[in-house]
Order: C-alpha cells, then sequence, then structure tokens
C-alpha cells in the first residue's frame, strides 16, 4: 500500500492496523532520505510563514545552523515577495530568477520556485526550491560556451621571443595579478588570454570573452555591471546579472580594452580596485572573485597623452604585460603555420591531400601579412579551396582576389567561398557532381554533403 492510499484512509476515518503505522513510518523515511539527496535547497512554509521542514542543503546555503533556521522570520527573507496574496490566495506558483533573498546580515543572490501545496483543496503552504545563483550560471557557462578552448600547446611558433612569451605567461598563469597583452589585430591575444586561464587554477571557472569595441557606447555599462528590475526602459523584470557576475570564479577577458569610453573608465578601475560590483538601480554591492586580463592593438601610452585613456586604469590593468609580435617579425613560423593550417584542412577533407609548391612557399614567406596569423590562415584556406588540383601555387592572384572582394563586400565568409566554388564547378561540368568533385579534388561523398548543406540546386545551376 503505497503512502497515497494511507493517507486517504486517514482523510476517511479508517482505523489504522499496526502494519499500516510501519508502513507510514518506512515511506515518510524514504521520503527524507531522498529530500536530503537533492541538490538545491527546499523549504516547506506553512501559511504563517513559519518554517516547518528543510534539507541539509539549505544549512549549506544559509551557513546556519537547524535551530536557527526554524527560528528564520520568513517575511523578512521574502519581504520582496507578496506570499500571501500570490500563493496562499491566488493558489499560482512562481519562478523569480536571480532573486536576492535577505538571511540575516547575509544577502544570497539565487534562483527560486515557490509552490503553494494543498490539501482537500486548501492552502497549508509552499515549498521553497532554492539554487544558488553562481552554481546556476557556472551551469549555463558550460551549455552556451563560455569556456576557453585553446591552450598553450596549441600556438604554434618557433620564433625565439614567442617562446620566451610563453614561458613567461605559463608562470603568470599560477596567479591571479592583471594580464594586458597588446599585439596587432591577428596576432593571437585571444588565444594566449585563454591558454592562461586554462593554465590557472581558474580553469574549472568560466572565461567570459567581451569585445568593448562590439559594445554600443550607451550599452557598456550595463554589459559590465549588470543592473536591476526598473533601472532603466527596457531593463529586464527580475533584473541582468553583468559580464562581472558571470566571470565569477573565473576569468574576465577585455578585448579591444582602448575603446572603453573616458566615463565608464572610473567605474571600472573603482570594480577592480574593489573587488566589488553594483548593478545599476542596485543597492549593494556583490563581491567578486574574478581574474582580468584585457587586450589592446592600441598603443595605450600614446591614448593616455591624448586623454583617450586614463592612467590609473592602465597601470591597473597592465600588471603584467606581454607584447605578441606581428607575423612580419616572426617569420620562421609562417612556413610552419601554413603547414598547420593546410593540414587541418585535409583532415577536414576526406580522400584529399593538397600541397604548397616550391613557389607559393616562397610568395608566402615573402608577403607582408599586415592581417597576421588571422590573414594566412585565410590566405591558405582560399588557396585551398579554389585549387582545382592538388597543387597550391598563386598567392599574388588569392592576395588580389581577396582585396577585390574586401571592397565589393566585407560579408563574404569561407562558407561563401565554398559553396561559390561548388556551384561554380556545378556549371562547368553542367551539373554532373562526379566529374565536379574530381575537378575540385574532393571525394563523391563530400560533394553531395556539401551539395545538401548548402541547398545547392544542381540542375539550375
Amino acid at each position: 500500500m503505497d503512502i497515497k492510499m494511507l493517507m486517504e484512509k486517514l482523510k476517511n476515518g479508517d482505523t489504522l492496523t499496526r502494519e499500516m503505522r510501519y508502513e507510514i513510518l518506512e515511506s515518510y523515511k524514504l521520503i527524507d532520505v531522498a529530500w536530503d539527496s537533492i541538490l538545491n535547497g527546499l523549504i516547506i512554509i506553512d501559511t504563517d510563514l513559519r518554517v516547518k521542514k528543510f534539507n541539509h542543503k539549505i544549512l549549506e546555503l544559509f551557513q546556519m545552523r537547524e535551530d536557527e533556521i526554524f527560528k528564520l522570520d520568513m517575511s523578512h527573507v521574502l519581504k520582496d515577495i507578496d506570499v500571501v496574496d500570490n500563493i496562499f490566495i491566488n493558489k499560482r506558483k512562481f519562478a523569480y530568477s536571480d532573486i536576492t533573498l535577505i538571511i540575516g546580515l547575509r544577502k544570497i543572490d539565487c534562483f527560486m520556485d515557490i509552490t503553494p501545496v494543498a490539501f482537500n483543496e486548501k492552502v497549508i503552504g509552499a515549498v521553497l526550491v532554492i539554487r544558488e545563483s553562481k552554481q546556476v550560471r557556472k551551469e549555463i557557462n558550460k551549455l552556451v560556451g563560455f569556456r576557453a578552448n585553446y591552450t598553450f600547446d596549441k600556438i604554434i611558433t618557433k620564433n625565439k621571443t614567442m617562446l620566451e612569451l610563453i614561458n613567461t605567461a605559463k608562470r603568470i598563469s599560477k596567479t591571479d595579478c592583471s594580464v594586458l597583452i597588446e599585439g596587432e589585430s591577428g596576432t593571437g591575444k585571444e588565444l594566449f588570454a585563454q591558454s592562461i586561464h586554462n593554465e590557472s587554477q581558474r580553469r574549472n571557472g568560466p572565461f567570459i570573452a567581451i569585445n568593448c569595441a562590439a559594445i554600443p557606447k550607451e550599452l557598456v555599462e550595463s554589459e559590465f555591471f549588470g543592473y536591476e528590475t526598473g533601472s532603466f526602459t527596457g531593463a529586464i523584470k527580475g533584473g541582468m546579472p553583468g559580464k562581472f557576475e558571470l566571470a565569477n570564479g573565473g576569468t574576465l577577458f577585455l578585448d579591444e580594452i582602448g575603446e572603453i569610453p573616458m566615463e565608464i573608465q572610473p567605474k571600472l578601475l573603482r570594480v577592480l580596485d574593489e573587488k566589488k560590483v553594483m548593478r545599476i538601480g542596485g543597492n549593494y554591492q556583490r563581491k567578486l572573485d574574478v581574474r582580468i586580463i584585457a587586450a589592446t592593438n592600441r598603443n595605450l601610452l600614446n591614448e593616455m597623452s591624448k586623454d583617450a585613456f586614463r592612467q590609473d586604469l592602465y597601470f591597473r590593468l597592465n600588471v603584467i604585460n606581454l607584447r605578441l609580435l606581428p607575423l612580419k617579425r616572426r617569420r620562421e613560423d609562417i612556413l610552419v603555420l601554413g603547414q598547420y593550417f593546410l593540414e587541418q584542412l585535409n583532415q577536414e577533407n576526406s580522400e584529399v591531400n593538397k600541397y604548397f609548391t616550391e613557389k607559393f612557399v616562397k610568395k608566402l614567406q615573402a608577403y607582408k601579412w599586415e592581417g597576421n596569423v588571422r590573414e594566412l590562415k585565410n590566405i591558405v584556406q582560399r588557396g585551398y579551396y579554389m585549387s582545382m588540383s592538388d597543387q597550391i601555387d598563386d598567392i599574388e592572384a588569392l592576395a588580389k582576389e581577396k582585396e577585390d572582394h574586401y571592397h565589393k563586400s566585407e560579408g563574404e565568409t569561407l562558407k561563401d567561398l565554398e559553396r561559390n566554388s561548388i556551384e561554380h564547378a556545378l556549371l562547368l561540368n553542367k551539373g554532373n557532381a562526379v566529374k565536379a568533385a574530381e575537378e575540385l579534388r574532393i571525394s563523391k561523398a563530400t560533394i553531395y554533403r556539401k551539395i545538401k548543406a548548402y541547398d545547392i540546386h544542381v540542375h539550375s545551376v
């Protein structure tokens, strides 16, 4: 007999046998074990807002003893929620994201669900399910990709200076000091930032990257520091944590730091110094445990001389400086990196084994590489997909095409290039996919897969 049937007997006034009482005790024991095995905090309150039951997770979340929790003034804890009207009278279930509970002198940021409990169609209390915000965010970060993928062994170089920079970065990874990475666009600043994070004790925490140049000026403050409900028109109900809060326990990578508006810089400096953040419209500061890595392709010393960047913020960020070399100053890496990108492409495209001609290699090494490693990778990819044979040998045409195409359309991606190459080959071969695959030096399986993926209509090409 299950507990529901036993409760029905009680409700009907039936007399319970000794065996039935034993079953009830056994059922309650099983419920208690299940109750305490739940990873979220659970509290049951009655309609007078008195604590009736809780699980062991609550002791951990609230950092209190059992007797202290039974004495909690839940009207004060839930002062921002109309429990009586919403839960007890209207019998509605509510979910609160990112709410702050006041527990004595402590403030706990959490996610909370409140569900009314009814017996004989009468509400007799409510169940509170409480999850700590930082734990929820940690799980969300894993799901949405707020993590670092690169490690130092992924940095390809034979250059002595770059190897010394890697060794320096590895050493300072073990600390929590701020790091400023300087270098031209395409030199691998984020690759270094992710590697530092993965080498640090924060590797299991979030890695939050934010491009300061990509945020509209009027949104920088809310993106960085978050906001509370009703702090401005359009603010999401319940508020929103900023990037500093999301990075708590991990690393915040501030890319293009030189683009931060001057009016935001003193607020950023205050957060870095105090290790606390106050949301827009908030009335208390939240503690932070965040390691800051910043990057820039600007000369911040020049920016300071023009009063475009604060000197105190510069010195706060520039505890350790890593100045990455442009590709034109590490020419021994050009062919090494080129071959690395080529091998990746050969692995991605089965039954293909393209290679650089001697002419192409010489041109690679003599090229200016204003776009650094990013441009090198782009040229290798273009050469790979544009080549109708196994040989890749014409860098001038690729570079000129890249330059001409940049002026025509900055929006084309590698996928556009690949699709166009396949369509062109199909056109030349009157829609014959097998012959087109042979010209592109890819397998039949690959071209059919690409035709399907890009939704290419063979007969209309």
